[in-house]
């Protein structure tokens, strides 16, 4: 028994609507109702963007979200809303869906959600900032059925680990010294997390006696900067992924949000039997997920 997807929310900036928290709240309240969804049933809300407004470290941008939308703001004893970050670059948000399952599975929630943004923190004072600014969000629910996601896995490999960086540096700026956000990512590092995942990709078929053939659906990362280009030229690969950079170029944490958006809308998530989630980050960081429709 697995946790099933309920609902999905998006949002991208807008006339009133620029910083991530913003974009955050737009998704989360769309998700909600798009699940016709009380917020004061959430047990649990995971904040899994990296690149968030003014650089925000606490309290936990959940906490903004939580309040915003009304999710069991006031303390009563009788229902809570567990919410906090959780941060692992472009895996957040499938590491955030591993962390709800675990809540729903054991019966401590009924429902939970995983929401995330990234937008360039202080415009104009970054160097190398080239994520599409874009939130997500994800409503979980305990499958009564069995289907749902059902099993997960996750890998390191640190030979790359410099490969993709963005830190905070003082360094001089428009004649004047401030911390800047300075991001780069290396020549090959796109190809080098195709290789990986598809490493683990083929452990993970062992895992749950599965081949190839029998995926259906792949809900991948948008990102980094030619990683879709990268698993386009696996064998077996490019008809079975759901790619968005046509809409959104390089979506950060919010990619796979997207691309299951694209698939649900499309018909093609609900017509496959097995689909395969399929995130990367800096490290290289690789997480997947099998999600089963019965």
């Amino acid at each position: 028994m697995g946790s099933k997807i309920d609902a999905v929310g998006l949002s991208t900036p807008g006339f009133f609507r620029r910083g991530s928290i913003e974009m955050e709240i737009k998704a989360a309240k769309d998700c909600l109702k798009n699940a016709e969804l009380d917020p004061n049933m959430l047990g649990i809300l995971v904040n899994t963007g990296i690149y968030r407004d003014h650089h925000i470290g606490e309290p936990a941008i959940a906490t903004f979200i939580q309040r915003a939308i009304g999710a069991n703001e006031l303390f009563t004893g009788d229902r809570t809303t567990f919410a906090f970050d959780l941060t692992n670059g472009g895996c957040g948000m499938l590491t955030g869906v591993m962390v709800v399952d675990g809540f729903l599975q054991s019966g401590t929630i009924d429902y939970g959600m995983v929401v995330t943004a990234d937008t360039d923190p202080v415009p104009g004072e970054s160097q190398g900032y080239n994520y599409t600014p874009a939130a997500a969000a994800m409503l979980l629910s305990r499958s009564a059925e069995g289907g749902g996601f059902i099993h997960f896995k996750a890998a390191t490999e640190a030979r790359f680990i410099d490969d993709l960086r963005g830190r905070i540096e003082w360094k001089q700026h428009k004649r004047k010294m401030k911390n800047i956000l300075v991001m780069s990512q290396a020549e090959g590092f796109a190809r080098a997390c195709a290789q990986f995942t598809m490493e683990n990709l083929d452990a993970f078929l062992k895992e749950t006696s599965l081949k190839m053939k029998d995926i259906d659906l792949i809900i991948p990362s948008q990102s980094p900067t030619g990683f879709l280009g990268e698993l386009k030229k696996k064998k077996g690969m490019e008809e079975k992924l759901v790619d968005v950079t046509d809409k959104l170029e390089n979506v950060h944490t919010a990619g796979i949000g997207f691309a299951l958006e694209r698939a649900m809308s499309s018909g093609r998530f609900s017509a496959a039997k097995n689909c395969l989630f399929l995130t990367v980050g800096a490290g290289i960081t690789v997480s997947l997920a099998l999600y089963r429709n019965l």
